[in-house]
Formats: structure tokens, sequence, C-alpha cells
């Protein structure tokens, strides 16, 4: 069950101290996006955020700025319904200024976030139709105001430098549905066309035959030889 807290809750928790973050030389968690940098993207679509961690690692909460070119990309909504936190402040988007806010903790100091895994699906709407437009993260190594991954217990912060990608705008394509038809290459007759012509043409020399023998008669070729 997620728990969504007010942004006033959050407010009230960095007063406390609960989500500061301290300083580490080692730092080996980070954010990924997906589709892929280089992904051709156009109508609406959605872009999974997801964060990485090593083994051993024991995360407590995160911090995500997400930036987006507000000319190029309308941000339609966040779902957190499938992420790996259990409690997210409400997300935030800034149409204004084309940027996202999403914080999330784990329930407590006994049940951290031990694995890889999603934070949020996030869906956009392309603005443009060519060109390319690109998503990266607030980060500065050492800062606390803005991306962070804390670590259990220390509060550490464990994110290192997030990657930027470019999506380019254009028609994505569908592969056509294979319905069970075959094929028919350029002046070429596929086998069950042979056969049907086939059974069609015996059965029309069968039809000849027989009113040939109706209009005959079983003893015509008696009545040929005894005229002869």
């Amino acid at each position: 069950m997620k728990v969504h807290l007010p942004k006033k809750r959050l407010a009230i928790l960095l007063s406390l101290g609960l989500l500061i973050f301290n300083v580490a030389p080692a730092q080996a968690a980070t954010f990924s996006l997906s589709p892929a940098s280089g992904s051709t993207v156009s109508g609406t679509f959605t872009v999974t955020l997801s964060l990485t961690v090593l083994a051993g690692e024991q995360v407590s909460g995160i911090d995500v700025y997400l930036n987006y070119e507000p000319s190029k990309l309308e941000a339609l909504g966040v779902d957190v319904s499938n992420g790996v936190f259990s409690n997210y402040v409400d997300p935030q988007i800034d149409s204004a200024n084309g940027q996202i806010k999403i914080f999330a903790s784990a329930p407590g100091a006994l049940s951290p976030v031990t694995q890889s895994g999603t934070i949020a699906e996030i869906s956009f709407r392309a603005l443009a139709t060519s060109g390319s437009t690109t998503l990266d993260f607030d980060y500065t190594a050492g800062s606390t105001i803005d991306c962070n991954v804390a670590e259990a217990g220390t509060e550490t912060d464990l994110l290192t430098q997030p990657p930027t990608v470019t999506y380019n705008f254009g028609t994505t394509t569908t592969p056509p549905a294979d319905n069970g038809t075959d094929e028919v290459p350029d002046g070429g007759i596929t086998e069950p066309t042979v056969l049907i012509s086939f059974l069609s043409m015996s059965m029309v020399g069968a039809g000849l035959v027989l009113r040939i023998k109706k209009r005959t008669g079983p003893n015509f070729e008696e009545k040929i030889l005894s005229q002869n």
C-alpha cells in the first residue's frame, strides 16, 4: 500500500532532519530512464524512472528533480502505484519551468529498499513532430538540495551522476499483424491456387464425360459396330 504524504508533511520532515543527506566520497546508486536515449517518440508516451542500486546497498529515501523542455513536451501525470518505495509525497509537476519532483521513502530503518526497481511512470505528450528533446536530472555532487539517494542508517548520499537522455520526434511504426494468409509474390501463384485450379479442371472434365454418356446411351459403341 502506497502512502502519499502531503507537501506540508515534507517540510516538517525536512525541519526535523529526517531526510537530511550526508555527503559521501563513495557513491554507487543511480537513476535511469526508459525508453533509452535515442528512441523515437510521438503522441502520448510513458517514461519509466528507475532506481539502480548495487548489492548490499540499503536505501531509505530519494529526492528526484527531473527536467524536461515544456515547449516540446507536456507532462501529463506521474504514476507511483508500481513504485519500489512505500511512502511517496504527492509528485509535483512544474509545467512552467519544466520540472518534475518526486520524493519517496522506505517505511523505516528496518525495511530499507535493497534492490533496483521502478520509482515512477511518467506520461508525456509530444508537442513537436520533428527534432529532438532531452530529459536530465538536477544533480551536483555533494549537494543535498537536488537529486539524492539516502543510505539507510547513515543518510549518506549514494547517488552518482544520472544520465541525460535524448528523444527524437517522429512517427513510430508498428509491424502489420500476421493474419495467417500467404503472401502472393508479384506475378506468382501460390500452391493452394494451383491445387484449386487442378480440381476445378478435373470436375469440368468429369462433367463433360457424363454429358457424352447421357446423350449417346450405354449401347452407343455397339450401334457404331453394327453400322459398320
